[in-house]
């Protein structure tokens, strides 16, 4: 537990795998506090997949869940075009 035992270090997370089906997973960082960061980009190595899948199964799993994290909270960044002036 984090804060003087207000928050849960390791919650247990769901996703939805095309190969695998629901996959439980939940994350391993360093500092654990680290999940409810805004500015926190996740890595590979951060998630642990907790659901007994093959060694290929979970490199994909962890693949398509770390691509469906980056879309949802860190999205790519748009230009805007330059309006020109005369």
């Amino acid at each position: 537990m984090l804060y003087k035992d207000k928050l849960p270090c390791d919650p247990l997370l769901h996703f939805d795998s095309k190969d695998a089906g629901t996959i439980k997973w939940t994350w391993r960082t360093q500092p654990a506090e680290a999940i409810y960061w805004k500015t926190y980009k996740p890595k590979k190595r951060d998630i642990k997949i907790l659901s007994r899948v093959t060694p290929e199964q979970r490199k994909k799993v962890t693949t398509e869940l770390l691509r469906s994290i980056i879309q949802t909270e860190h999205p790519p960044k748009t230009k805007q075009p330059k309006v020109r002036t005369l």
